[in-house]
C-alpha cells in the first residue's frame, strides 16, 4: 500500500515488537510505531491527576493514586492507544499488529467494562475510545486478519480466536498461513514429513465456505527489509 502512494501507519501491542527489525527504515509513505505500555500508563497517569484529581484534598488523592497503581491501569491505557492508532484510519491505512496471546481479546470482551472505568476516573471517554467498536464491527472501515501456522496448535487458537471476535460482533476478514513449506518442493525427511502434515491444516483453514486464505512460504532466509519481505509477494 505505501508502495502505491498511500500512507500508512504501521504499530504493534505486541511486547516483542519485532515489527520495526522486519520492516527496517526509509520506506516512502510508511511509519513504524510500537504502543509502550510503560509510556502509555505514565502518560495517562498524569492525565488523570490532572484532570480527576484536581479538585481533590490529600486523602483523595491518595487514593486515587492507590487506584491508578492497580493491573488495570495498564490495561486501560493500552485500550486508548490501541481506539487512538484506530482513530487514525480515517486519514490513511493503519495496520495493527497485535500481541498473539488474548490480550486482545480481553480488550475486545470487556470494552464496556473499559468504557465505565474510563468514565469513572476521568469523567468522560474520549472520542476514539467511544468508537472503538462500531469501528471494528465495520467491515467497510476495518478489516481483520489472522495469522496462523499450518499446525494444530496454531490452528486451534486461531480457530479460537475467530470465533470469540464473532461473539464480539467482528468478523474476520481472512486468514494468513503463514512459513508454508506446500511450496518448497523440499525432499529433507524431516521437512518433507512437516509438509505432509500441514496439508490437512491448511484444508481445515481454507476449505471453509466464503473463507478468504492466503498460503505464505517458508523461505530460505529470514524475510527482513523491504527487499526481503518483497519476496514473500513473488
Amino acid at each position: 500500500m505505501a508502495r502505491r502512494g498511500h500512507p500508512v501507519h504501521l504499530s504493534t501491542t505486541d511486547p516483542a515488537a519485532h515489527v520495526a527489525e522486519a520492516i527496517g527504515s526509509g520506506v516512502p509513505n510508511l511509519t513504524v510505531s510500537r504502543i509502550d505500555p510503560e509510556a502509555e500508563v505514565a502518560a495517562y497517569r498524569a492525565e488523570v491527576l490532572e484532570t480527576a484529581g484536581a479538585g481533590l484534598d490529600a486523602n483523595g488523592r491518595a487514593l486515587l493514586e492507590e487506584d491508578l497503581r492497580s493491573p488495570c491501569t495498564e490495561e486501560i491505557s493500552v485500550f486508548r492507544a490501541f481506539a487512538r492508532a484506530v482513530d487514525g484510519g480515517r486519514d490513511g491505512f493503519v495496520v495493527l499488529d497485535t500481541a498473539p496471546t488474548g490480550h486482545t481479546l480481553l480488550l475486545l470482551d470487556t470494552a464496556e467494562a473499559y468504557h465505565r472505568e474510563v468514565s469513572r476516573t476521568q469523567g468522560e471517554l474520549p472520542e476514539s475510545v467511544r468508537r472503538l467498536l462500531p469501528r471494528l464491527r465495520d467491515p467497510a472501515f476495518c478489516r481483520v486478519l489472522i495469522v496462523t501456522l499450518a499446525e494444530a496448535t496454531p490452528v486451534i487458537e486461531a480457530e479460537r480466536l475467530a470465533a470469540d471476535l464473532q461473539r464480539a460482533g467482528i468478523e474476520p476478514y481472512g486468514w494468513i498461513i503463514n512459513q508454508s513449506l506446500q511450496t518448497s518442493g523440499t525432499r529433507h525427511p524431516v521437512l518433507a514429513q512437516r509438509r505432509a502434515t500441514e496439508a490437512e491444516f491448511i484444508r481445515r483453514v481454507s476449505e471453509v465456505p466464503g473463507r478468504r486464505s492466503v498460503l505464505v512460504p517458508w523461505v530460505m532466509e529470514l524475510p527482513v527489509g523491504v527487499e526481503g519481505l518483497g519476496r514473500l509477494l513473488e
